[in-house]
């Protein structure tokens, strides 16, 4: 027998009623009827933690080729994945930019954590989301550029499988792909083993219908290969081998099935020691269920467990409360715009619009939470932007044990693996006890700091921040990161490197590189002395190449001082209609006296406008030409900003294109770093 981990990742098909009667529908079929989605994720997630590789093999392989596909049409890639289950492959594909992924499954039950929450890129999701005996009747007209299945024929015997790919290429649209993730390659097909109450390993050469072409690809997968399906005009079946899985759509070289099934012959030999140490073995297919019973027992009694810690919950928040401590205020960096500017009407919000429109898509991240405080502007746009999902909890009341609940109901139904707190307050250390109380060691917790220890004169940032270290500690927290540099000089319970911030995700045609020139300049920062905004208005208003100066605060002028520009104050802005401001301008200025890492400078540089700060330590990113053109050492000295202001202005009317593509690479630089700064740190 092969290890169970190596076997089930989807759900298996019922066969179409044409291919056969109902009493030729596999005995697996039950299992999988009667198996709970929830279950079967919690399986997988334990199978992960103890060390199977396969899924994380499979899904960079998927993305792979998605991408690759998407890049090769040029538009939309349309995917359907057969046997969908409880969404382990639609958590990072629908995430995916240009790939609008469907998912077709036989079990209501398995589909059911996917139905319940599915991921924000799998809109509407009555759209996309199928069930029924029958695919081709639940699906309808419908063809896609890719159909995949991942572990899901292993589970038909051999005489249904001409009919299921006869199905198969059904939904495959013209010119498109049929992928299957299946067992390694053999040149018979033979029962493996009776686990999910029947394996079977299928000879997907022998099987290729006439017209077609088999890309296969071998050692991608430790645990599996890959089949690639392509139509042709001739009534041949083709052969040919892949050594990646960007080289799906290739016709890479060309070999006879006889190779391919003398490349198969190792897998046999396998299975032939197998089988035979199972005839030797008494009870070994009993042996067998088991030891697949016991896993199943083994993860209801913990989805049990958990289940009994939330109900719970309000007994241990009158608990949690006596341990809180002070109410701090937000960070001089994340303030909101204005007082008021944000009106909380819900304790906790799940994947809003706000915080899921500008995110970027990342599969690696898909299974990552971030929880913040709405009210909390620059760390919400900053969380907002990231990839993940996203949970909004307020600051401005105690959260209610139905709070508490639906956090952690919403981290169950996510399939979550990692949560991270951006910020931290009285309510977020209610969160991180419950969520670490009814998770236990499941869940991978951590906190991004998003101040600076020039914050520390607040007593109330010094104590919250002592408080993050406590918890590092003490174990409740799993780790805790900073977007401002160098801060493990501080505890060795601090992550090293700097947590990069990402810039939100637009559409090309709202980015302005190129763009006339609109003579106007804006400075979107409260009016306090730590943000420096007097410097930076005066300077913008006294330079040549700027008629109108727009603010977001209320700006007192003196006559003695004189202004070129016209001061217009356009008020507290909502997150779309700064960025409209952004575009009607030519360049924005943060240049402040205390910064971490201002989402100003962020939103600007996506937007194709530069952005002026102070000195920002990013590491290799420093080295950067646009940082070098766009920061100020002297944050104090107005000629120091005058003079990179219009270094800035004078590049873009001179040089638009060098402008441009300056912001572009940096801009792909820093996500790239970005993303693997938060897989390291928070590991989902």
């Amino acid at each position: 027998m092969r290890d169970s981990t190596q076997h089930r990742i989807a759900p298996e098909l019922e066969p179409d009623p044409s291919h056969g009667p109902r009493s030729d529908e596999p005995e697996s079929s039950q299992y999988w009827k009667s198996t709970s989605g929830y279950t079967y994720r919690e399986m997988i997630r334990n199978r992960q933690e103890h060390g199977s590789r396969g899924y994380a093999q499979q899904e960079q392989l998927l993305t792979t080729l998605m991408l690759t596909e998407q890049r090769a049409l040029s538009r939309p890639l349309d995917v359907l994945e057969f046997g969908c289950g409880f969404g382990r492959h639609a958590a990072y594909l629908s995430s995916l930019e240009g790939v609008r992924y469907h998912g077709y499954d036989f079990s209501e039950a398995m589909m059911e954590p996917l139905r319940s929450a599915p991921p924000v890129g799998l809109q509407p999701v009555e759209e996309r989301l199928w069930s029924g005996p029958d695919a081709l009747t639940a699906v309808g007209s419908r063809q896609f550029d890719i159909v995949f299945t991942v572990s899901v024929l292993i589970h038909n015997p051999p005489e249904l499988l001409p009919g299921l790919l006869d199905t198969l290429g059904k939904l495959v649209r013209p010119g498109g792909l049929l992928c299957l993730v299946e067992n390694k390659l053999v040149p018979v097909g033979v029962w493996d083993n009776g686990w999910h109450d029947g394996c079977w390993l299928h000879p997907y050469a022998e099987l290729v219908p006439t017209g077609w072409d088999l890309h296969y690809g071998s050692g991608l997968m430790e645990t599996h290969d890959l089949y690639v399906f392509k139509r042709h005009e001739g009534q041949r079946r083709r052969y040919f081998l892949l050594s990646a899985a960007e080289r799906a759509r290739e016709e890479t070289r060309e070999v006879t099935l006889e190779s391919l099934q003398v490349q198969s012959l190792p897998r046999l030999r396998e299975w032939t020691l197998q089988a035979g140490e199972a005839l030797r073995g008494a009870g070994r297919t009993g042996d067998m269920r088991v030891s697949e019973l016991k896993e199943r027992l083994d993860v209801e009694l913990q989805r049990s467990a958990r289940r009994q810690r939330l109900l719970a919950l309000s007994d241990e928040l009158a608990q949690l409360r006596s341990e809180s401590l002070e109410a701090p205020r937000p960070a001089a960096s994340s303030a909101p715009t204005s007082p008021g500017h944000v009106v909380v009407t819900e304790g906790v919000v799940v994947d809003a619009p706000l915080d899921t429109r500008w995110a970027h898509p990342e599969p690696r991240l898909a299974r990552l939470v971030h929880i913040f405080h709405q009210e909390w502007y620059g760390i919400r746009a900053a969380s907002g932007y990231a990839p993940g999902h996203k949970i909004g909890i307020t600051a401005s009341r105690p959260l209610t044990a139905a709070d508490h609940r639906r956090i952690v109901e919403t981290c169950e139904a996510l399939g979550a693996r990692a949560v991270v707190f951006q910020g931290f307050s009285p309510n977020a250390l209610e969160v991180v006890h419950m969520l670490r109380r009814v998770f236990g060691g499941a869940l991978k917790l951590s906190c991004v700091w998003h101040g600076s220890t020039s914050q520390f004169h607040f007593d109330i940032e010094l104590n919250s921040f002592s408080r993050l270290l406590a918890l590092k500690a003490e174990g409740v927290l799993d780790g805790v990161a900073c977007v401002k540099p160098q801060m493990h000089q501080l505890s060795p319970h601090i992550y090293p490197d700097v947590l990069l911030n990402f810039p939100p995700r637009v559409a090309p045609e709202d980015c302005r590189h190129r763009a006339p020139a609109t003579r106007a300049a804006l400075v979107p920062t409260p009016n306090n002395w730590w943000k420096n905004f007097y410097s930076n208005v005066s300077v913008a208003a006294s330079l040549p190449r700027i008629d109108r100066v727009f603010v977001t605060s209320a700006f007192a002028s003196s006559p003695e001082i004189p202004l070129r520009a016209s001061i217009v104050n356009v008020g507290p802005l909502g997150r779309a209609e700064l960025f409209h401001l952004i575009r009607e301008s030519d360049v924005l200025l943060n240049v402040s006296l205390s910064e971490c890492q201002p989402m100003t400078a962020l939103e600007g540089m996506a937007h194709g406008v530069a952005c002026l700060t102070g000195p920002i330590s990013l590491g290799r990113l420093d080295e950067h030409p646009f940082q070098k053109m766009v920061q100020i050492a002297g944050t104090g000295a107005l000629g120091d900003i005058r003079s990179a202001v219009s270094r800035v202005l004078e590049l873009r009317d001179r040089a638009p294109d060098e402008y441009a593509q300056m912001l572009e690479d940096y801009t792909r630089i820093l996500c790239a770093d970005a993303v693997n700064r938060y897989l390291e740190f928070a590991q989902p």
